[in-house]
């Protein structure tokens, strides 16, 4: 066999193991990356208690899936049972975003987020809520915040587990708390130290969250 012929096998097979080797690869990949969802589903569910957001509060977020679980902006609706509110039960609907700058790897599956920062808006619409205070005390301005919107800030931790999905890929599910206050707590508080402690203005929420 002349020499050139050879020298074209060996070039055909060296592109064939090739193709096959990376054939194999990508399917080997295939099989560890998880299956593409629509954008519109959430990455994760949640469920939490306290918080001042509602004494069981569900929902769902998303996590940008460059850095995931470092930022998790969540869509939320509490219930609050009538047993606390004096009169009928209502519902609280809060949007919150969470973001925690760095993380630490405890052990293979396990991993920490020590510090947690984030913010929230909720929404009470309860009829029972008084939305018109200086018609009823007649000292228009006095009472000048809305009953019905707040604003909040909080500060928290959160442990992971990692678990392997069913369809490919990872799932994580983490345990976290919140420890947290709003606008009109600061608003009473900062004129009138004396007369509150910051224990009465803080809330503390522990919730959990799934990746779906």
């Amino acid at each position: 066999m002349k020499p050139y012929r050879i020298r074209r096998m060996r070039h055909t097979a060296t592109l064939l193991a090739g193709l096959l080797l990376g054939g194999w690869s990508a399917t080997a990949q295939s099989t560890d990356a998880p299956t593409p969802r629509p954008w519109y589903v959430p990455d994760h569910a949640v469920l939490q208690t306290g918080g001042g957001i509602g004494m069981l509060t569900t929902g769902a977020g998303y996590s940008p899936s460059r850095h995931p679980h470092r930022f998790d902006a969540d869509v939320l609706v509490g219930y609050v049972p009538a047993r606390y509110t004096g009169h009928r039960a209502f519902a609280i609907f809060t949007a919150k975003a969470t973001y925690s700058p760095f993380s630490v790897q405890l052990a293979e599956r396990w991993r920490l987020l020590p510090l947690s920062v984030g913010g929230l808006v909720n929404y009470t619409p309860a009829a029972q809520i008084n939305r018109n205070s200086a018609d009823k005390y007649g000292y228009r301005g006095y009472y000048w915040w809305t009953t019905t919107l707040r604003a909040g800030a909080f500060l928290g931790s959160r442990v992971a587990l990692s678990l392997p999905r069913a369809t490919g890929g990872k799932r994580e599910v983490s345990l976290y708390y919140e420890l947290g206050t709003n606008d009109l707590y600061l608003v009473s508080y900062l004129p009138n130290r004396s007369g509150l402690s910051l224990g009465q203005i803080l809330t503390l929420g522990v919730g959990a969250k799934v990746d779906l």
